[in-house]
């Protein structure tokens, strides 16, 4: 079951990630039809986030109360009635309507998946659960890009985001009719154990762990990253037409290419941060130093395409700056989660929402830097690029020097290889 439930909680991050980069996809038909300038383009990419990061947390809290099965499906329900109201859009007012609102309700996804995938996995395993998790949301933002622009080509840009309401739908009935809350029942009670500690914690004490170098430079790495997650959703495609003189097909395949083979990286690096920290038990080792040897490497390749901009080494260069730089992404959760394993959804709700205040920034200062470059749009580009990279190449540097993490009180690795065993030895408490 652990595996079923893993499997929809990638399915709901294509479908997330889908939703957020088919606007990228569609960027030359859909500023064509409201005739916006790029100034114009990086607001709508922006609106997106202006209220994410709030709605996040306020997500994943009620999460942990109230279980991630119900928000889920609310959330997707709420997808669903969005992507088909795309139908009524007319003018750019409507469209960053629905983009602000897309943003409320599909903000809290991803702390609410981490957080759920942790409950069904080992500490030794979910690295590996996390990278699955976040690799949906590659799936849904590159590898099916040649897909969803042949859908935009065929039927509209309208459609074809109403057709990704149509897939929120199946997911719904799937997750509600086939999933239950938690793996086993003596998890349940430890659900409840929880709960009353809920209501223990101190403000201070929640803010002192906030405040902690670990949680402090694990968010800013994860947030320097996410330059790079929203200018991919937002700017990749439009760059590899203009600047690297990519046709829309060739432009497709290229972003899908780049998402599979990065895809295969970060889980790898996943993989390998698991089998380190199931060998010797040392998270900065494990998560702290590969992460950060990867977010560095990534970064420099990121720079050099700023420099070498053959089509080739452009797509060469991309797949290893994402897979690289992304290892943060399944990583970050699993160390904020065990700074306060009984608040995990919250904890990795900050983290992704603090992560995703570079959402807000990210479309308008590429916007603004080709604005300001004119005539030689390649130029601002340019400088988007290696400002992306300056700042992941910082915090990489600051991630590996001042995190810290350590386990909690209540030993995580019993805590979780009890759950693996009790699902093991008593298969009838597991939903089937």
């Amino acid at each position: 079951m652990r595996w079923f439930v893993l499997v929809l909680l990638f399915l709901g991050m294509v479908i997330n990630f889908a939703d957020k980069s088919i606007v990228g996809l569609a960027a030359v038909a859909i500023m064509k039809d409201f005739n916006l300038s790029y100034a114009a383009w990086g607001l709508v990419g922006s609106s997106y986030y202006w209220l994410y990061p709030v709605t996040g947390i306020f997500g994943a809290a009620l999460a942990d109360r109230h279980g991630a099965k119900k928000i889920l499906g609310f959330l997707m329900l709420t997808w669903a009635i969005l992507q088909f109201g795309v139908l009524a859009i007319t003018a750019l007012p409507l469209l960053i309507l629905y983009r602000v609102l897309l943003g409320v309700f599909e903000a809290p996804f991803s702390p609410i998946a981490y957080s759920h995938a942790n409950k069904w996995f080992p500490p030794k395993q979910r690295g590996f659960a996390n990278s699955v998790v976040v690799s949906g949301g590659t799936v849904g933002a590159m590898v099916v890009a040649p897909l969803l622009v042949a859908l935009i080509a065929t039927l509209g840009w309208k459609v074809a985001f109403a057709c990704l309401g149509v897939a929120s739908i199946v997911w719904f009935i799937l997750f509600q009719l086939f999933t239950k809350e938690n793996p086993v029942a003596v998890y349940k009670e430890k659900q409840k154990e929880k709960k009353a500690k809920l209501e223990k914690i101190k403000l201070k004490d929640f803010l002192l762990v906030l405040a902690s170098p670990t949680a402090l430079f694990t968010t800013l790495a994860y947030f320097s990253t996410y330059f790079l997650v929203v200018w991919i959703a937002i700017w990749l495609p439009i760059y590899l037409v203009e600047v690297v003189q990519m046709s829309a097909v060739q432009m497709g395949y290229g972003v899908a290419i780049i998402g599979v083979t990065s895809m295969i990286i970060y889980i790898g690096v996943s993989m390998l941060s698991d089998y380190l920290y199931k060998k010797n038990q040392n998270w900065r080792l494990s998560r702290v130093y590969l992460v950060a040897g990867a977010m560095i490497t990534g970064a420099l390749f990121m720079a050099s395409i700023a420099v070498f901009q053959n089509p080739i080494w452009v797509v060469f260069a991309m797949c290893l700056a994402k897979g690289l730089t992304y290892a943060i992404l399944p990583i970050g959760p699993t160390i904020m989660i065990n700074e306060l394993p009984e608040r995990g959804g919250l904890m990795t709700s900050i983290l992704t929402s603090s992560g995703n205040l570079a959402g807000i920034i990210a479309p308008l200062v590429t916007g603004y830097l080709i604005a300001l470059a004119g005539v030689n749009k390649i130029a601002g580009y340019n400088l988007s690029i290696l400002f992306m990279a300056g700042l992941v190449l910082v915090f990489g540097i600051l991630f590996a020097i001042f995190v810290r993490p350590v386990l909690s009180k209540k030993n995580e690795d019993e805590h979780g290889n009890e759950l693996a065993e009790k699902d093991e030895l008593e298969p009838g408490s597991a939903p089937v």
